[in-house]
């Protein structure tokens, strides 16, 4: 009888020989209008869902040591003390390592540390998880957020930053450039740190990283998308209205690089024409 730490490891080994195959032979259309993009002389500010969203989605941003990472503390389908205290130690080894700035929320109701952040604290750019997203508490982030900013004064630029779902074609992307052994190292760390998370698909992850880069010169890149607070509002009221007949079904199609694009696309069109 096969065990199942056999099992676990024949399945893991499917999936690298799937996404190598895909990468290498899936047609996958590349973005058509992006720009390199640079904020290192600003103050940046990521909100964070999970431990080791904020190295998934921004681990070039954080790399660039003027970075605050707002930690939620949301634990998915897990929800105890045990994980909680291993997850926030994580991002906590993550921090030292990296060197960014890191608030973890003391309450799942109050957000007044993060209230009192953005008042306190130049924020020139803020790093939202982007909408379209299977996870619901990717999409509360953005419901909490869009909330507490609703009531403040500030207008700072609001980017968004992709995790499992890729960004669609349709808008100007703004990248950070990664070359191979930034890659290899973005692997490594989250493999020496996120121990917990040792079911997370990273080399899928950094697949996708490399199909950002498609068409141009970058070995690979993080992707970002900036919008407007109208926007954003539109789009999120949107993902909200449509989670269960549109957004929900994209974990069913994370696991393959091209088709978990076409859908991101084309949810980006339904919105596009809902306007």
């Amino acid at each position: 009888m096969i065990s199942k730490q056999l099992k676990n490891k024949l399945r893991r080994y499917k999936y690298l020989l799937k996404w190598y195959l895909q990468y290498h032979f899936q047609k996958v259309e590349s973005y058509k209008n992006r720009k390199p993009f640079d904020v290192s002389e600003s103050q940046n500010l990521v909100l964070v869902p999970h431990a080791d969203d904020e190295w998934i989605g921004n681990s070039q941003l954080l790399l660039k040591k003027n970075t605050i990472v707002y930690y939620f503390q949301f634990l998915g389908n897990n929800y105890n003390e045990t994980n909680k205290t291993v997850r926030r130690n994580e991002l906590i080894e993550l921090k030292n390592k990296i060197g960014f700035e890191l608030v973890v929320s003391n309450s799942y109701e109050d957000y007044s540390d993060l209230k009192e952040l953005l008042n306190n604290k130049s924020i020139s750019n803020i790093f939202i998880p982007f909408p379209i997203d299977w996870h619901k508490e990717h999409i509360k982030v953005n419901t909490i957020f869009h909330h507490i900013l609703s009531g403040l004064q500030i207008k700072p630029n609001l980017f968004f930053y992709h995790i499992s779902v890729p960004l669609p074609i349709g808008f100007e992307i703004n990248y950070m450039q990664m070359d191979k052994s930034d890659l290899h190292f973005k692997q490594t760390i989250f493999a020496d740190i996120y121990k917990s998370q040792y079911n997370t698909p990273i080399k899928r992850l950094n697949y996708q990283l490399r199909l950002n880069a498609k068409g141009s010169e970058c070995y690979a890149t993080e992707n970002f998308v900036e919008l407007s607070f109208e926007d954003w509002t539109d789009l999120l009221n949107f993902v909200n209205d449509n989670y269960d007949t549109k957004i929900k079904e994209l974990i069913y199609y994370i696991d393959d690089l091209g088709k978990i694009r076409e859908k991101s696309n084309q949810i980006y069109r339904d919105w596009k024409n809902n306007n």
